[in-house]
């Protein structure tokens, strides 16, 4: 690996690890502050909020057409209100994700901005004891499984929602189920200077893109099948349905597709060996493009492969190591009537591939990487993660993640280079503040021979 020269954005990641480090945690007397709690609000009502603000810079993006530096101030408020009475539960949630110091050259897109709308505003019911079941409408946020697919976002700054219907039911074994039909609520405005202005527009679902899904986890079936020797395993498997079509007002791929998948996984133990495998596969029918002269139907055929082993050492730093792999498959000819890449509709790639923000060259389509990545807390409210990864394309003939880079030939070499990605996180105040730092260096070969830097420090205020 090439060695990192001190740059403006190396310097300003280790002093946020001295100084994050330094300071000792703060600790609330009685635990976490709670609105609720200071407003006295009676039995059944809660109000909650998050305030997270982050500055971000980027040297040497390589998305076609960026500019070589950008930066970004995003800032995410939400205000939660809730009610909880005899099995009857409301919510009601507000966004307000906006941006400071992007410039007009800026790679800014929707998932940076989502001014003041409705995140959440659903009524539930929830009914049984010891095996409980909950149906609920409106609008309203989820986490599915490993988050692959179905996500409420965390570190991007806007976050996904839906409108429709959701059903849970929760068994004392620990087997759970789900179910939801749901129209995605779509965010606006799309164009660069609307975002550039943080206007304000109203955020809609339509008819034009619908998403189904059943989700099972079961903790319980795998361990009386395997030899006593081996670790429980819990088996997660689901099915997904997503519709799309073109109205007078969108212009849509006009995907149809068929995403089933499982996950088989064991829960980590000291000096002890724990896996993470997810294997999905995708098919149905989309376009090429959302051009409206677009009308050819293509042939989607698509998969993605996720591994992992992990190894957690009995020491006081709790030190971890996760060998990783991850293969996405891409789309092998970009003349013939068929499409291979795969589509990780709404769920989020964070955790394994660096933040989702300015700095966001890979996503899960048309791509081969092996990693590993160490984490540690060495202090008491302090973790650190480092994670190193080498990249390659899955099919050379099709584009490199979402930075439009691409050799039709398919002559360029399919090794698109190496990243390092370090984070150090100190909570401050547990349940109420916490500050994370990152740095990724990526050095970037074939289709683009440049070295990239990105860097954050934000907070994450819950109240």
């Amino acid at each position: 690996m090439p060695i990192i020269k001190f740059s403006q954005n190396v310097r300003l990641f280790v002093v946020s690890i001295g100084l994050l480090t330094a300071l000792p945690p703060l600790y609330a007397a009685d635990g976490p502050w709670r609105l609720s709690d200071a407003l006295g609000l009676s039995d059944g009502f809660t109000l909650s909020g998050e305030y997270q603000p982050r500055l971000e810079h980027y040297d040497q993006n390589v998305q076609l057409g960026a500019s070589d530096n950008d930066k970004i101030m995003v800032l995410r408020t939400t205000l939660k209100a809730e009610y909880h009475k005899h099995g009857f539960s409301t919510q009601f949630e507000i966004q307000d994700a906006r941006q400071q110091l992007a410039d007009k050259d800026a790679e800014i897109r929707n998932i940076h901005v989502s001014v003041l709308d409705i995140l959440q505003a659903n009524v539930g019911y929830t009914f049984g004891t010891v095996n409980t079941s909950e149906i609920r409408l409106g609008r309203f946020t989820q986490d599915w499984g490993s988050r692959t697919l179905m996500a409420r976002n965390r570190f991007r700054n806007a976050i996904n929602t839906f409108e429709g219907i959701s059903f849970i039911h929760k068994r004392a074994n620990g087997d759970e189920f789900k179910f939801l039909s749901t129209q995605p609520v779509r965010r606006t405005p799309r164009d660069r200077l609307s975002l550039l202005d943080n206007e304000r527009q109203t955020d809609k679902s339509s008819s034009a893109l619908r998403y189904h899904g059943v989700f099972a986890s079961l903790p319980k079936l795998l361990p009386s099948m395997l030899p006593s020797a081996l670790p429980d395993l819990k088996l997660e498997t689901y099915y997904l349905l997503l519709q799309e079509k073109d109205t007078s007002t969108l212009e849509t791929a006009n995907r149809r597709l068929h995403t089933f998948g499982f996950r088989v996984q064991s829960a980590p133990s000291i000096s002890g060996w724990d896996v993470n495998i997810e294997s999905i596969f995708q098919t149905g029918t989309r376009r090429g493009s959302s051009d409206p002269i677009d009308t050819q139907d293509l042939d989607h055929r698509a998969y993605f492969q996720r591994a992992e082993l992990a190894y957690s050492f009995d020491v006081p730093s709790k030190l971890r190591i996760i060998f990783e792999f991850n293969y996405a498959s891409g789309d092998e000819d970009p003349l013939d009537r068929d499409s291979g890449r795969f589509d990780s509709l709404f769920g989020v790639t964070a955790f394994e591939f660096g933040p989702v923000a300015l700095y966001a060259p890979f996503n899960r389509s048309n791509l081969v990487t092996p990693g590993i990545r160490l984490t540690a807390m060495p202090w008491s409210g302090v973790s650190l993660m480092a994670d190193y990864r080498h990249f390659w394309l899955a099919q050379d003939k099709d584009s490199w993640g979402r930075t439009g880079q691409r050799d039709v030939s398919g002559e360029t070499d399919s090794y698109l280079g190496q990243h390092l990605e370090l984070r150090v996180r100190w909570t401050a105040v547990p349940g109420n503040i916490r500050v994370d730092s990152g740095f990724v260096f990526l050095d970037s070969k074939n289709l683009v021979d440049t070295q990239s830097e990105f860097f954050y420090v934000g907070t994450k205020i819950d109240f």
